[in-house]
C-alpha cells in the first residue's frame, strides 16, 4: 500500500515544492496536481519533481479534449521531468467519444516517451474502468466510497484479461480529506460542487451513498483511521486535500495530520 497527496496545480513553484519536499520527509509515495486552464498540472509535476528525490510526481488528469497528446509529450520533453518517477492521469474531459479520445492519448504518449513512463487512466463508469484495465498502468478512481471502489476494482480486473501484454494496472483513488474544526462542511461543499455537473450527479446516485458522505473528516487524531478502509482496498490512498485555508501552512498541516505511519501504509515518517 501507498498513500498520496494531492494538491491543486499552482503557478506558485515556491509552494509546490515546499508541499514536495515535506510530503516526501513525511514518507509519502506520491504527490499529485490536478490540470485546469489557469495552472498546468505538468508544468507544476516539473516543480514537484525539482525537490524531490524519489516522490512520484503525478498530473491527475490531464483532460484529453482540451490537451493534445503531443503537445502534452513535448512539454514533458522539454521541462525533463523523470519519466521514471511520473505518473500521466488521462481524463476524457468533455469529449462526445471519451474512450476513443483516452484510448488515442494513451497511445500516442507511449509512442512519445516510451515505456518509463506511468501512464494513468481517471474512471468513474463500466467502460472507462474496463478500458483502464485494459490500457493503463494505473487506475485514477475519484469521488468513491470503499464499497464502490471494490465494484469498479472488479470492472478494471475484467478490462486486464484483455491486455494484449499481460499485466496489473495499480488501483489509485482521490480521497477528499479535510481537519476538523470545519472539515466537515469543506468536504460537503466540494462534494456539493461536483454534484452540480451531470455526470457526477449521475455517479453519486448509481454509487447509493449520499453525495455529503463521500470524504474524510476529522481531528488529526482521527483522520488516519478514517482513511484505513481506503487503504484497505487501494495501493495508493490519494489524500485530496482541503486545508482550512489557502495557506503552504495549513496544507502541509493536513498533510502531516494524514501522513503514512507504520501501520503498514508506505514508509514510516523520519524521526
Amino acid at each position: 500500500m501507498g498513500r498520496g497527496f494531492g494538491i491543486p496545480a499552482t503557478p506558485d513553484a515556491e509552494r509546490a515544492r515546499t508541499v514536495a519536499a515535506e510530503c516526501e520527509r513525511l514518507g509519502y509515495s506520491s504527490i499529485w496536481s490536478n490540470d485546469i486552464p489557469n495552472a498546468d498540472g505538468i508544468v507544476t509535476a516539473g516543480y514537484l519533481a525539482s525537490s524531490t528525490e524519489n516522490l512520484r510526481v503525478c498530473v491527475g488528469v490531464v483532460p484529453c479534449d482540451r490537451r493534445p497528446a503531443r503537445e502534452v509529450a513535448q512539454l514533458v520533453s522539454t521541462l525533463e521531468i523523470p519519466l521514471e518517477r511520473l505518473i500521466l492521469g488521462l481524463g476524457a474531459g468533455q469529449s462526445k467519444r471519451p474512450l476513443k479520445t483516452v484510448a488515442e492519448a494513451a497511445g500516442i504518449l507511449r509512442a512519445e516517451l516510451g515505456p518509463a513512463l506511468t501512464i494513468g487512466v481517471a474512471a468513474m463508469g463500466p467502460q472507462m474502468c474496463r478500458l483502464a484495465g485494459r490500457i493503463a498502468d494505473l487506475v485514477l478512481f475519484n469521488w468513491m466510497v470503499p464499497h464502490r471502489i471494490v465494484w469498479a476494482s472488479a470492472l478494471v480486473t475484467a478490462g486486464e484479461a484483455q491486455r494484449k501484454v499481460p499485466g496489473r494496472v495499480e488501483r489509485a483513488a482521490y480521497i477528499r480529506v479535510s481537519l476538523e474544526p470545519g472539515g466537515s462542511g469543506r468536504v460537503e461543499a466540494e462534494a456539493t460542487r461536483y454534484y452540480r455537473i451531470p455526470a457526477y450527479r449521475r455517479h453519486f446516485e448509481a454509487m447509493g451513498a449520499p453525495h455529503v458522505s463521500v470524504g474524510v473528516a476529522g481531528s488529526a487524531d482521527e483522520i488516519p483511521a478514517r482513511l484505513a478502509a481506503y487503504d484497505s482496498v487501494l495501493d495508493e490512498a490519494i489524500v485530496r486535500a482541503l486545508p482550512a485555508l489557502d495557506t503552504v501552512e495549513s496544507t502541509l498541516a493536513l498533510a502531516q495530520a494524514a501522513a503514512p505511519t507504520v501501520l503498514g501504509v508506505g514508509l514510516p515518517p523520519p524521526e
